[in-house]
């Protein structure tokens, strides 16, 4: 019998205790929101609740410093929220490709803490008689799904910390075809805002601990700067215009990115 590289069992243990210290802390926080908000009957569900509707254009889809399609896309987004608990949608759609992915999430703030479960779905809008939504045996689904912690600092100190694995559905980088283990892709990003010019940016670096989605090793991935600016055409006329630029020092790859919220 080959024996097991010691290496690759500790990778494993570090992977394992990612995704039960992330299910722990969604735990704790669903058990603390409801110990904490079940007396605050002061506030009525119609004061308490809100709708948000938006939509992005953006010159191409960067995402944690993958470029998930290289071409203009249309992102629109959606979310109902009650006392820190948001349930939301969000997708992007290619306009001059068939790229197309559908997001859920339900988030929950608790503090300064904010755990989120993600499903995301990526298809192509070419050939839908290939996909199914409700398949989600892990070698048929196009879903993923992540856990993600983000830590956001007051107002003295305006850092975020952010924690994010995969734990079900697709996650690999594909070059180990043959392999069916669960990657456990995660993403670990560290970001500072800041207003320079009345211009409000952010700072990030973001990388990951092991081989998965984002690289085929330790690497860092994602560094970069994001800047928003409000154009004012006329007192009832303003438009949020937002600039990424990052480098994938992973990838070797840079992006410079554009879009407009409306």
């Amino acid at each position: 019998m080959q024996e097991t590289d010691p290496k690759i069992i500790k990778t494993k243990s570090m992977k394992k205790t990612i995704i039960a210290l992330v299910l722990v802390s969604m735990i704790w926080s669903t058990n603390y929101a409801q110990e904490n908000t079940g007396d605050q009957g002061t506030t009525s569900s119609k004061d308490s609740l809100s709708f948000s509707l938006n939509a992005d254009i953006v010159s191409r889809y960067l995402w944690r410093g993958l470029l998930l399609s290289g071409n203009p896309n249309i992102q629109p987004y959606a979310s109902l929220s009650y006392k820190g608990l948001t349930f939301g949608a969000w997708g992007s759609y290619g306009l001059s490709t068939p790229y197309a992915e559908a997001d859920l999430y339900l988030s929950l703030n608790v503090g300064s803490f904010n755990f989120t479960v993600s499903d995301y779905y990526v298809h192509s809008d070419d050939s839908l008689e290939n996909f199914s939504y409700f398949k989600y045996k892990r070698s048929e689904t196009c879903h993923s799904f992540e856990g993600q912690i983000t830590y956001y600092g007051p107002e003295s100190f305006p850092i975020s910390l952010t924690a994010a694995t995969f734990f079900a559905g697709i996650d690999d980088n594909n070059d180990d075809a043959d392999v069916k283990d669960q990657d456990y892709s995660t993403y670990f990003e560290v970001a500072y805002t800041a207003t320079v010019s009345d211009i409000p940016i952010k700072m990030f670096v973001g990388g990951t601990p092991w081989k998965g989605l984002y690289a085929k090793d330790a690497n860092i991935v994602n560094v970069g700067i994001n800047a928003i600016k409000t154009l004012k055409f006329n007192k009832d006329v303003e438009i949020p215009v937002f600039t990424t630029l990052a480098v994938n020092p992973a990838s070797e790859d840079i992006f410079f990115v554009v879009g407009i919220t409306f």
